[in-house]
């Protein structure tokens, strides 16, 4: 049986209300932890349930293993106390992941902050909470830059961006996303998150990511990755067959005032290749696509 406060959580992913790979994440583990604080335990029974449960959350967004790492590591911990008298030390154990994840982030956002100085100018794309938290922590070092967020059309959650960004002081201007050349050209840094980081240091992130990059690549301005090894597909032939989620087609247009027989195509993400990108900061440091690929590897 799916539990009600599950489904609205997992319809507030389908529908963008929550939003960034990050987010999803959190508010995944979140309602997962609460629906086992309802049960006095998991025993073996009751594990094809919470399967369930974790499954519907991971189908609304395919393209996110921070979701699927986070859920298959409670079901891991579910399957290990399924035949404990109480949900004591699973509650404890998702709790202490929750925290370890909460570290991670912050530790990212104060490393990626070191890049910005005086001066600093940086064009983002979409929203990323941790890019936000990064811009954030330099932002309260007294640093004085300014930041362009593109809209990030259909779904406009570069405006998310802009306006936290604003709602706390920094210097920021919104740009259309095809007006994305002719600022990139001025800017020091390209900065996102990465919804997918897959093993030999490609990405997934926000359509438009890609062109984007390639502007920068030709402008001579580095495209920066702010995420966290949860990001990391561990599947070396996942990109090559990675399926990019589609989303409505009335995002675009709605179907009452489009011309009739018009095709419409809303692919979420893009996958941007690792020759693109020149660095990707996380929680254990900076990598290379080439040094992330060596990580990961010895993680096999």
């Amino acid at each position: 049986m799916i539990d009600k406060d599950v489904k609205k959580i997992a319809l507030d992913i389908k529908s963008i209300k929550i939003q960034g790979a990050s987010n999803i994440e959190k508010e995944a583990i979140k309602i997962i932890l609460k629906y086992i604080k309802k049960k006095e335990n998991i025993k073996e029974t009751q594990i094809i349930e919470l399967k369930e449960n974790i499954n519907l959350l991971i189908n609304q967004r395919p393209n996110e293993p921070k979701l699927r790492n986070a859920l298959n590591y409670i079901l891991y911990k579910a399957n290990m106390y399924k035949y404990e008298n109480n949900n004591k030390k699973l509650i404890n154990d998702i709790e202490k992941y929750e925290t370890k994840i909460e570290e991670y982030n912050i530790k990212v956002c104060e490393i990626a902050s070191n890049l910005i100085q005086d001066g600093t100018q940086i064009l983002t794309h979409c929203h990323s909470s941790l890019v936000e938290k990064t811009l954030k922590i330099a932002y309260d070092k007294k640093i004085d830059f300014q930041v362009i967020t593109t809209e990030t059309r259909p779904r406009y959650q570069g405006r998310i961006t802009a306006k936290n960004l604003c709602d706390y002081g920094i210097n920021t201007t919104q740009i259309v996303d095809s007006a994305v050349g002719h600022f990139l050209k001025k800017c020091d840094y390209f900065l996102t998150g990465s919804d997918v980081i897959f093993s030999d240091g490609t990405i997934m992130n926000k359509v438009g990511t890609y062109p984007i990059s390639i502007m920068a690549n030709y402008f001579k301005t580095p495209h920066i990755i702010i995420t966290t090894t949860n990001c990391c597909e561990l599947n070396d032939l996942k990109n090559i067959k990675e399926e990019i989620e589609e989303r409505d087609s009335n995002e675009i247009w709605n179907e009452k005032e489009r011309p009739k027989n018009l095709k419409i195509k809303n692919p979420a993400f893009d996958i941007i290749p690792n020759e693109l990108i020149d660095k990707i900061i996380t929680e254990r440091g900076v990598y290379s696509p080439e040094s992330l690929y060596a990580w990961v590897n010895n993680l096999k």
